[in-house]
């Protein structure tokens, strides 16, 4: 084998396996109270909204206490617990080759939402 094919070789080797830095099995377990993802959208697309509201002074009086209790509700509404949406989100963004998909439908759900609100 001559030295020029042995470097392109080994460049070759190095391109194809570091393609794919994470192998299937090494997906994370899924946590206990997993929100199933149609659910978690819809919920992760209410708090995206909510802190939109927060950072825009949108919310009234001490906005600190009426995020946590929008929040809070937006999460009862949904029949998840705080802990569950926080360990299903980890699970998600722990995946970043399924994250694009993910937000896409986020965004999509969002859309969706400012389509069906009355305009002023």
């Amino acid at each position: 084998m001559s030295t020029v094919r042995l470097p392109f070789i080994f460049a070759l080797v190095a391109l194809t396996t570091g393609c794919d830095p994470r192998p299937a099995q090494d997906t994370p377990p899924i946590p206990n109270g997993f929100i199933e993802k149609e659910q978690f959208v819809k919920i992760h697309a209410q708090l995206q909204l909510l802190e939109a509201a927060h950072r825009q002074y949108m919310l009234k009086g001490d906005r600190d206490r009426a995020r946590a209790r929008y929040r809070t509700s937006i999460l009862k509404e949904a029949g998840a617990t705080d802990s569950a949406f926080n360990a299903t989100y980890n699970w998600w963004y722990s995946q970043p080759e399924a994250l694009p998909a993910l937000i896409e439908e986020i965004q999509l759900h969002l859309d969706s939402l400012a389509m069906e609100s009355p305009s002023d």
